[in-house]
C-alpha cells in the first residue's frame, strides 16, 4: 500500500533545494487504493497526503486555483484558511503538511487510514503511513510495551494513540499532532461550522436521505465498475440502494456463510427488488487459513477480529472486478447505538456493589439454571468490561500469563467510559462505538489494494446525524430510527426488518482444522519460550484445555494464535 514517511526536527529550518534529502519522503511498499499517496511542495510547504478525498472540484472552485493533485489541493488549502482546513476535507486519509519548522500530522476522523509517530529527540520525530516503516528506523526500535500487550490480550486490538512497540504513538482519528521547535502538542482541530439540524422528524429525513445520497454521489464519481457489499442488514441496504438508484449498473455482493445464520438469500431479494444483479461470495476453511497467513505479514499490529480473513478475500475479489465497491461501515459510529438492557442495569446499578457482593451474587444466580441468563448484570470486575466488543484474556488470566500486575485505566475503552455519568447510556455506548479500532478494513485495504469507500462517513451525512436529536437516531425497539425511516421510502420494510445475525466466521472450525495445526504451531512453547513475554506454562495448559473440547476458550486461543504468527512475521528476526 503506498504511503509516506518522513522525519523532521523542528529546531531547523526547513531544507532548502539542492541535494538535501526532504524530511518527508514516499515509502511506496505495494499498492494502494483510491488516490493513493500524493506530494505537493511550495516554498517552504511542503504536504503529503496518503489516502481519499472527495469534492475535490468544489474545493478548487472556493480556492479558485487549477491545483490537479489532492495535495496540490490541500496544500492551497493551508495557505488560504490555515488549520480551519481541516475540517473541511471529506474522506479516509494521514496528512502530513511541513510549512518552514512546524510539522502538522492529521488523520482524519473516520480513522480509516494509519498515520504513526515517535519522537526522537526535542523538537524532533518521525512519522510513517505503516507501522513497519516506523519502526525500522534505528531511532525508533522494535521494544514490545508490556501494557500494550495486556491491552491486546483483553480487547483483541490496540486502540490509538497506543501500539505494540514502546514509544510508538498512533494518532488519534480526528487529532492533530503540531511539532515546533517549542515541542510537540496533540489537539482536535479547529470545529467545523455546523449548520442547526431539523428540528421535525420528517424534515430530518429529509436531510438524511439527500446528504447520504450526495455522498454516495461523489463516493461513486467516476467509477466505471461499482460495487457495494449488501448484507440485508439496515446500513449496508440503504447504502445499496442509493447506489442503486443512481447507477443500476451496481453490483451487490454478500458474503455468505454455512448455516441457519446465513444472510444472503435476504440479501438476494432485496438486491432483486432494488433491481440490481446479486453476487454471494462463499470462502472454504482452507481459503481463509491462507487469507490468514497473509494478514500475518502485511498487519500494522496484531488484531483479531476473526472477520478479517474473510474481508481479505472479499476485498481480493472486488479488487479484480470493481474499480470501487461501496461499504455500509460507519453507520454505527455516526448513529449510535443504546446498549442492551443488562448492560444499563449493570453499569447504573450493579457497578455500585462492592465486588465481593457482585461475585457473590453471580454465583448464587448461576446455580439457579432459570436464573443463570441474568449473571452478566452483576458479574463483571468492572463496568466498562460489559460493553467489550470480544470477550478476550480477563485481567487475572493477563496476570497469569504475562506474571505483571495487570491496569487497563490508561486504554483508550476504559478512559471514554469514564468521560459520562452512569445514567448516559446512549452517549456513552456511542462513544465507546466511535473509540474502538475499525482495523478490519484499513489492514484488509492494505493487504489487497481494493478501492471501498463508505458513504456513512461522508463529511455533511456524519455531521447531520451526529447532531440529530437522540430520539430521531435510535427509539425503544428501533434502533438507528433515522436510517430505517430513509430506507423504507426505498426497499419494503418486510425485506429488512428482521432479526439481524452478525457475521459468524467459522472460527472453531478453523482452529479445529487439520488437528488442530493452528493451534498446536502457534502456541508452541519452543516459538514462544525465546520471547521471554508470556508463560509457555500457561499457554500449553491454554492449548491442552482447548483441544480437549473447551470450546469456550475458542477466541482466546485465536487471540494468541495472530498474537505469534503477527510476532514470527514482523518482530522476531530482530529480536533481541
Amino acid at each position: 500500500m503506498s504511503g509516506f514517511r518522513g522525519r523532521c526536527d523542528a529546531r531547523r529550518a526547513a531544507p532548502a533545494a539542492g541535494g538535501e534529502v526532504h524530511p518527508i519522503v514516499a515509502a511506496a511498499s505495494g499498492r494502494g487504493g483510491g488516490n493513493g499517496a500524493s506530494f505537493a511542495t511550495q516554498g517552504s510547504c511542503t504536504v503529503a497526503l496518503d489516502g481519499e478525498l472527495y469534492g475535490l472540484d468544489e474545493l478548487r472552485r472556493q480556492l479558485q486555483v487549477d491545483a490537479t493533485s489532492p495535495a496540490a489541493v490541500v496544500l492551497a488549502a493551508w495557505r488560504r484558511w490555515s488549520t480551519a482546513c481541516l475540517p473541511r476535507l471529506d474522506g479516509e486519509f494521514a496528512l502530513a503538511l511541513l510549512d518552514g519548522d512546524e510539522l502538522l500530522l492529521y488523520r482524519d476522523p473516520t480513522g480509516l487510514r494509519s498515520l504513526y509517530w515517535a519522537a526522537t529527540g526535542p523538537g524532533a520525530l518521525a512519522f510513517a503511513t505503516r507501522l513497519r516503516a516506523l519502526v525500522e528506523l534505528p531511532q525508533v526500535g522494535r521494544r514490545v510495551a508490556r501494557r500494550s500487550l495486556h491491552e491486546y490480550l483483553r480487547f483483541g486490538d490496540i486502540a490509538a494513540p497506543h501500539t505494540l512497540f514502546e514509544g510508538v504513538h498512533a494518532l488519534e482519528a480526528g487529532q492533530l499532532l503540531r511539532c515546533t521547535p517549542a515541542g510537540i502538542a496533540v489537539q482536535p482541530p479547529p470545529a467545523p461550522d455546523a449548520p442547526r439540524p431539523p428540528a421535525q422528524f420528517d424534515a430530518a429525513v429529509d436531510a438524511v436521505e439527500a446528504a447520504l445520497a450526495r455522498s454516495v454521489h461523489e463516493r461513486l464519481n467516476g467509477a466505471r465498475r461499482p460495487a457495494a457489499f449488501l448484507s440485508s442488514g439496515v446500513d449496508s441496504s440503504l447504502i445499496c440502494a442509493l447506489a442503486a438508484r443512481e447507477r443500476p449498473d451496481l453490483q451487490a455482493i454478500t458474503v455468505g456463510v454455512d448455516g441457519t445464520q446465513d444472510e444472503s438469500p435476504a440479501a438476494r431479494r432485496i438486491a432483486q427488488h432494488l433491481g440490481v444483479r446479486h453476487e454471494v461470495l462463499r470462502f472454504s476453511g482452507t481459503e481463509l487459513a491462507l487469507a490468514f497467513e497473509r494478514l500475518a505479514t502485511s498487519m500494522d499490529q496484531p488484531m483479531a477480529d476473526p472477520a478479517t480473513p474473510a474481508s481479505v478475500l472479499a476485498f481480493d475479489h472486488c479488487r479484480e472486478r470493481h474499480d470501487v465497491v461501496l461499504d455500509g461501515t460507519g453507520a454505527d459510529e455516526v448513529v449510535g447505538a443504546m446498549p442492551p438492557r443488562h448492560v444499563r442495569l449493570a453499569v447504573q446499578y450493579a457497578s455500585l456493589l462492592p465486588p465481593a457482593a457482585r461475585r457473590a451474587i453471580a454465583g448464587a444466580v448461576r446455580a439457579v439454571p432459570a436464573l443463570a441468563g441474568y449473571a452478566p448484570i452483576v458479574d463483571f470486575e468492572h463496568p466498562a468490561d460489559t460493553m467489550i466488543r470480544w470477550q478476550g484474556f480477563t485481567r487475572r488470566e493477563i496476570e497469569a500469563l504475562c506474571g505483571d500486575v495487570v491496569s487497563f485505566e490508561h486504554t483508550t475503552f476504559y478512559r471514554t467510559f469514564a468521560r459520562f455519568p452512569r445514567p448516559a447510556h446512549f452517549e456513552r455506548y456511542s462513544a465507546l462505538v466511535d473509540a474502538m479500532p475499525c482495523d478490519r478494513l484499513t489492514q484488509a485495504v492494505a493487504a489487497t489494494g481494493a478501492t471501498v469507500r463508505y458513504p456513512f462517513h461522508g463529511l455533511e451525512a456524519s455531521a447531520l446525524v451526529r447532531r440529530l436529536r437522540t430520539d430521531f437516531r435510535d427509539a425503544p425497539g428501533a434502533p438507528k430510527r433515522i436510517l430505517r425511516a430513509v430506507l423504507a421510502r426505498h426497499v419494503p420494510q418486510p425485506l429488512w426488518d428482521r432479526p439481524k445475525h452478525g457475521f459468524n466466521v467459522p472460527l472453531a472450525g478453523m482452529l479445529r482444522a487439520d488437528g488442530h495445526r493452528l493451534v498446536r504451531t502457534h502456541l508452541d512453547p519452543d516459538r514462544w519460550r525465546p520471547r521471554a513475554l508470556l508463560s509457555v506454562q500457561a499457554l500449553g495448559e491454554l492449548a491442552r484445555r482447548y483441544e480437549a473440547g473447551e470450546e469456550r476458550l475458542a477466541f482466546r486461543v485465536w487471540t494468541l494464535v495472530v498474537l505469534d504468527a503477527w510476532l514470527h512475521a514482523n518482530v522476531d528476526a530482530a529480536w533481541p
